[in-house]
Formats: structure tokens, C-alpha cells, sequence
């Protein structure tokens, strides 16, 4: 059987919005012969209006942060086996706006051939658990702290579920993906402040207050912030003579991820902001 997936999202208001599918899935996925379903939603994924009794698909994306400045950062991940040439995505170390429908029933397990070192190929499998339908989240890749084995992936499951909500007018959804693992030392945690260096810590304890700092491997959910231009400044919370910054124009409305990565110590190190 030939497997199909057209997928048409539109950009409203920072929301990546499913707004018609047609989806032919061979047996890969689905028991039984393949056959067409249809779903249409409006700009929230949550109500959706099923014409068919198959449940409808949960919704993946995939960022790679394997702090490799040596080799390629890019993941290939493939369905059935490590040789078998039907590439399901490439992962690269930017976030991308783009979600894939998955079947919410049943895991899946996917094969990824990427690079380490100084340009050593390894192959690993990484297994997507069971999501509800219409869900949405994104799957960070990185590299196993294990040191028996330290350049197997090691996945985070972050749920975007936060990008079914539609921002104030004045406002945008920003998170931080903390993947610097030796800053600062011994305990590699950073915070976001806005505007000036001093400012208190952007990432607080809901229930304390406190500044709550994001650890290494780590992915803060989206908070919002006020649309502008702004500095970000990302540093530990005790010393403030180092840190790391950048100047974005942040538009009304949409998502932003910022991306702390690399490594300190072979000066890799930066800091990156993605518009979603």
C-alpha cells in the first residue's frame, strides 16, 4: 500500500494551525486497508470535527542539539531500520515551525544515523511514546551524560500544548532550551533576563516567586513577555560577568524558542533565538 500525508497549516497569531488534512496511511501505521480520512479545525487544534472513526493524529517536531561543531549537527531518523534508505525527517539545530502527524495510538520507533566527535557516524533508535490526539509537542535530541556510552541520543519531550493559546495583543510566548553543559560549573543552570543584566531572573518557582533556574538539558515551558524590541541577556544566577546576549525584534503574537548550546570549554558556546 502507498502511503499519503497532505498537510496544509496557515500562521495565525504565532499559532502553526492545522487547518485541513487528508491522510492515506498504509499498514505501517494502521491495520486494515488505507483509507482516506478527513479532519478540518479552526485556529485551535483542540476542536476538531472528525469525519471518520480512526482517531485523529497527535503532532511532532524535532530539534537537534548535539553540540557537535566538528561534524554535522543534522540527525537523520528513518522508519523500519538503520539501512533502509525512506528518511522520515531530518532534525536540524534550528526550531522549525513544522509539526508531523503521527498516528496517537501506538509508539513508534525510529532509527537515527548522526555524527560525533571529529566526524564519527553512529547509528541509534529513539521510540516516540503514545500522545493524545491533537497533541503537540517537540522532541529535543541530545547526547547521553552516561559515560559508558556518551554520544547516544538522549531525547526530552517538551509539550506544546501552549501553542493552541493565542497571545495577548502587546505580547509574544518565549522558552529557553538550556543545552550548555559546562557553564556555569559546577552545576550547569542559567537564567533570562530582559533589558538589563541585573534584572531579576525571567524564569521563576510559580509557587515561591523565586527565580527558578533552567538546568542543563532542560526545556522551559513558553512564558510571555511584551512584544518589542528587546535585549536577552542568559547567565547563571551568582556571577554576572559572564553571560550571553542578543537584541530581537519580538512580534506580537508569535513564538519564540532561545537556544543556549555548545560547549564553553572549546568555545563554542551561543546563544540563538528562533522564530516559530
Amino acid at each position: 500500500m502507498q502511503k499519503l500525508i497532505q498537510i496544509m497549516f496557515i500562521h495565525l497569531k504565532g499559532l502553526t494551525t492545522l487547518f485541513f488534512i487528508t491522510i492515506v496511511v498504509s499498514a505501517i501505521f494502521f491495520s486494515g486497508c488505507a483509507h482516506t480520512v478527513d479532519y478540518q479545525a479552526s485556529h485551535d487544534t483542540s476542536t476538531v470535527f472528525r469525519h471518520d472513526t480512526v482517531p485523529g493524529p497527535a503532532f511532532i517536531r524535532f530539534l537537534a542539539m548535539l553540540n557537535n561543531s566538528k561534524a554535522s549537527n543534522i540527525v537523520l531518523l528513518k522508519m523500519n531500520n538503520p539501512q533502509d534508505q525512506t528518511l522520515f525527517t531530518d532534525v536540524n539545530p534550528d526550531m522549525r515551525k513544522e509539526f508531523i502527524p503521527i498516528p496517537n495510538d501506538s509508539s513508534i520507533v525510529l532509527y537515527a544515523s548522526y555524527f560525533y566527535g571529529s566526524g564519527t557516524q553512529k547509528i541509534d533508535s529513539i521510540t516516540i511514546p503514545p500522545f493524545n490526539p491533537y497533541s503537540m509537542h517537540t522532541i529535543v535530541l541530545f547526547r547521553t551524560n552516561d559515560p559508558g556510552d556518551p554520544n547516544r541520543l538522549f531525547p526530552i519531550f517538551a509539550d506544546d500544548s501552549m501553542r493552541k493559546v493565542i497571545a495577548p495583543h502587546d505580547s509574544c510566548y518565549i522558552r529557553l532550551i538550556n543545552g550548555l553543559p559546562d557553564y556555569p560549573q559546577p552545576i550547569p543552570q542559567v537564567n533570562m533576563h530582559i533589558d538589563n543584566i541585573n534584572a531579576p531572573g525571567f524564569f521563576k518557582d510559580k509557587a515561591t516567586g523565586l527565580a527558578s533556574p533552567v538546568s542543563f538539558q532542560e526545556i522551559r515551558n513558553y512564558v510571555l513577555m511584551p512584544a518589542g524590541s528587546h535585549q536577552i541577556f542568559v547567565r547563571s544566577d551568582g556571577d554576572i560577568t559572564q553571560s550571553y546576549s542578543t537584541t530581537q525584534q519580538f512580534v506580537s503574537g508569535e513564538f519564540y524558542t532561545i537556544r543556549l548550546s555548545g560547549s564553553k570549554t572549546d568555545g563554542t558556546d551561543q546563544l540563538n533565538i528562533d522564530a516559530e
